[in-house]
C-alpha cells in the first residue's frame, strides 16, 4: 500500500516542520527555498535540520514543549496555544512509547533520541496536516535525521 501525503509546502520542500530560509545559513541537504521555507533533498535533511535547531534552543533554556512551541511557531503567525497543547496530546497518544505524562511544561531531553523523534513527530502532524499512517512512514526519516545531527561533533556540548 502506497501512502498518500497531503500535497503541502512542507510535502513539497521535503521540509516536514516547515524551516524558515534564512540566506545565511546553507543546511545539509538544502536544495534553495519555495515561498519563504528551506527545500531539502530529502525528509532526512529537513528532520537533521530540526534537531539542530533544538540544540540550539536547548543551549538557549529553551527545554520545554512550551518554550520550544512558543518559539517554534509563535504567537505573531500561530495559534501556539493550540499547536502546544496538540503537540503534547500526541506525545501521549499515538506516538508514546516512552512511559511519561507529556504536559506543555516537560522538558524535552535532547539525549533522549525516542523523545526527540516523538517530538519531531507530533510537530510535523501539526505543520504538515500529516495523519497517522504518513507519521509512520516519515518516522525512519525522523530518527535517521536525529542519527545525523547528533554525530556531529560536540553536538551535545553544553547540553544537560
Amino acid at each position: 500500500m502506497t501512502i498518500q501525503f497531503n500535497r503541502t509546502i512542507a510535502f513539497r520542500n521535503r521540509n516536514p516542520l516547515n524551516i524558515r530560509y534564512v540566506n545565511t545559513i546553507e543546511w545539509h541537504g538544502q536544495q534553495g527555498n519555495n515561498d519563504g521555507f528551506v527545500s531539502f533533498k530529502s525528509f532526512v535533511y529537513g528532520y537533521r535540520a530540526a534537531v539542530k535547531i533544538l540544540r540550539n534552543y536547548n543551549k538557549r533554556g529553551l527545554c520545554s514543549i512550551e518554550d520550544i512551541v512558543s518559539t517554534w511557531a509563535p504567537r505573531s503567525e500561530n495559534n501556539t496555544d493550540a499547536y502546544i497543547k496538540s503537540v503534547a496530546d500526541y506525545m501521549n497518544g499515538v506516538f508514546s512509547i516512552i512511559l511519561n505524562s507529556y504536559e506543555p511544561s516537560t522538558k524535552i531531553r535532547l539525549k533522549n533520541r525516542e523523545e526527540v523523534v516523538n517530538l519531531l513527530m507530533a510537530m510535523t502532524r501539526v505543520e504538515m496536516g500529516a495523519n497517522v499512517a504518513q507519521l509512520h512512514a516519515l518516522r525512519p526519516s525522523a530518527y535517521v535525521g536525529y542519527d545525523l545531527a547528533v554525530t556531529s561533533m560536540g553536538f551535545f556540548d553544553g547540553i544537560r
